[in-house]
């Protein structure tokens, strides 16, 4: 009978020790896999901090205003294009969307304005001269009244 004991004893040692060498090995693994993710987490904060500061690099009111007078060609706006919430009737919208379906019916498709071959930007000009287009007015604006 003790030698039974001992048999059982004996095993259980080994059962033991091999589930003890297991789960250090898994814990060793799981050890490298959460330093390869804090390394991964680093990168990725380092990308977001560069794209934050391209973000802010691209949104300068400098920079958005030069592109919205290159590419949009508007003007300053005129007193009688703002109007308060409560001057705006039904009729100025509907003012307003025929406006700007003539606009679009009356511009050239874009396929027309556009030349087959693209050509090279005009020089920057230093001094506005008198013969230029003066730019066209802003459409005006109308507000609706929040719940419409």
């Amino acid at each position: 009978m003790l030698r039974f004991v001992n048999i059982c004893l004996v095993l259980a040692l080994v059962a033991l020790a091999y589930v003890i060498y297991e789960v250090k090995y898994q814990s060793r693994a799981l050890d490298e896999d959460i330093a390869a993710l804090r390394t991964e987490i680093e990168t990725e904060r380092d990308a977001v901090a560069v794209l934050r500061a391209e973000w802010s690099l691209l949104n300068r009111p400098e920079r958005i205003e030069r592109l919205a007078e290159k590419h949009l060609k508007l003007g300053p706006p005129r007193p009688s294009q703002l109007v308060t919430l409560d001057t705006v009737s039904d009729s100025d919208f509907e003012r307003a969307r025929t406006e700007a379906a003539h606009q679009t019916l009356a511009e050239p498709a874009p396929s027309a304005r556009a030349p087959a071959t693209p050509a090279a930007p005009p020089p920057a000009k230093a001094v506005a001269t008198a013969d230029e287009k003066p730019l066209k007015p802003l459409p005006p604006v109308t507000v609706s009244p929040p719940g419409e």
